[in-house]
């Protein structure tokens, strides 16, 4: 599944350290028995695109290597990275999964710059043998370098963070609970469709108020949002904003996604999913999709951006379709 945010503009990673340590914030959590491909483009070697797998059975090895290279070629990518997380205590002599490395290598019709296995703080690469810079006992990963802290700066500014495994990641689309979904049922009920029509622009309104003073969205201001999203237009309004790359309906979206509650909330899940897809965070947008569908199994703008993971399109070119629609 394709996923995650894609490193901030202008940080310059310089080498192993500082790319294994970039892995998680395009992720967006700690991956472990994972295989990782990043996309490179350019001259320069761009970090644009990442899918993440659990590991496979050597038996499917050949499905995985091809799967791996039709998804890197859909990318545009010029070259790509491989990254294997797992235990490398039991190596045996070897790195363990490099049959898996080499299959991947062979399938992919761009160049491998390098794959690295990664485990406990270390680092090795399967492709370099030179021992002064890839030692047979793993390079350790520095948090220190100049690379990593102006990538954990430059994600700190952007709001990003690293959970601690994909389940936290997909928790955070899931609906709250309790106290707080009944009162937002109640609010929901109370919502005037003519007066709300009367409001103005209520994104506007919103996103001044959060921008203002973080998490004072109320309970009536975001069941107005969750009815609201029920005209396509204004949804749509919403979501070719969002690909105007505006943080603050980002957040906004977000927390609108949290509050809302079934069966009005396929609107708000799919607006959700759609804002994580435009930023590269697949693991995000299917699971607020499938969200989406739960409450309503035909809501189309769900079934779209699936489809879209599916095919891996690239989401720079659906934010150029979204941007093209923008007022």
């Amino acid at each position: 599944m394709p996923t995650s945010s894609p490193v901030p503009d202008r940080v310059r990673l310089d080498d192993i350290n500082d790319l294994a340590h970039a892995v998680p914030y395009m992720l967006g959590f700690n991956p472990t028995d994972s295989l990782v491909v990043i996309a490179l483009r350019g001259p320069r070697d761009r970090l644009s695109f990442t899918m993440r797998l659990d590991l496979p059975e050597p038996g499917d090895y050949d499905e995985v290597a091809e799967m791996t290279a039709i998804r890197m070629e859909h990318a545009g990518a010029d070259a790509a990275m491989v990254f294997i997380y797992t235990d490398a205590t039991d190596r045996g002599g070897d790195l363990p999964q490099r049959e898996l490395v080499e299959v991947i290598q062979d399938a992919l019709p761009m160049p491998l710059r390098d794959a690295l296995l990664i485990d406990a703080g270390r680092a090795w690469s399967y492709l370099c043998r030179d021992e002064l810079c890839c030692p047979s006992e793993g390079q350790p990963m520095r948090a220190d370098s100049p690379g990593v802290i102006a990538l954990a700066a430059a994600n700190a500014l952007h709001g990003n963070v690293v959970l601690p495994d994909r389940d936290a990641l997909v928790a955070t689309t899931v609906a709250v609970g309790g106290v707080t979904a009944e009162s937002m049922l109640q609010a929901i009920a109370r919502v005037d469709i003519d007066e709300l029509s009367d409001r103005g622009d209520l994104v506007d309104e919103l996103c001044a108020r959060i921008s203002e003073r973080p998490g004072s969205l109320g309970h009536d201001d975001a069941a107005a949002m969750v009815v609201r999203l029920h005209d396509i237009r204004f949804r749509d309004e919403v979501i070719s904003r969002l690909a105007a790359r505006d943080d603050t309906l980002e957040r906004l979206v977000a927390e609108v996604a949290r509050l809302a509650q079934p069966p009005y909330d396929a609107p708000a899940a799919a607006v959700l999913a759609m804002s994580a897809y435009l930023r590269g965070d697949g693991v995000v947008a299917a699971a607020a999709a499938g969200r989406s569908l739960d409450t309503d199994s035909d809501y189309s703008l769900a079934e779209l951006i699936l489809d879209c993971l599916a095919r891996q399109l690239d989401p720079a070119a659906a934010r150029k379709v979204w941007l093209d629609h923008l007022p």
